[in-house]
């Protein structure tokens, strides 16, 4: 039997999702994606490949998050103080 993180290594390979999904998917929390995103992207290093991420973006002005290191999504854009941001998206490559 697969353990989740190996679910999500599975799922991120075959296509790009934000958090919201992957939780929907698995049914586990959001905050529990993240947790094992964070492991993930550790573990990927072994396995000559990386977790890519597609940053967050604001709905309004289109700021793009490109700088951020978070997993999670922003609570407001910085530029135009607007809290309705697309999340980031995830998907694991070939380095």
């Amino acid at each position: 039997m697969k353990t989740i993180r190996q679910y999500l290594i599975e799922i991120l390979e075959e296509q790009e999702m934000d958090p919201k999904g992957l939780s929907k998917r698995l049914k586990i929390s959001e905050k529990e994606v993240h947790t094992h995103l964070t492991h993930i992207q550790r573990s990927l290093k072994a396995q000559k490949k990386k977790l890519h991420i597609t940053p967050a973006q604001c709905l309004r002005c289109d700021f793009v998050f490109k700088d951020r290191n978070r997993f999670t999504r922003p609570g407001r854009c910085p530029k135009c103080k607007e809290g309705h941001l697309s999340p980031p998206c995830f998907k694991i490559k070939s380095v």
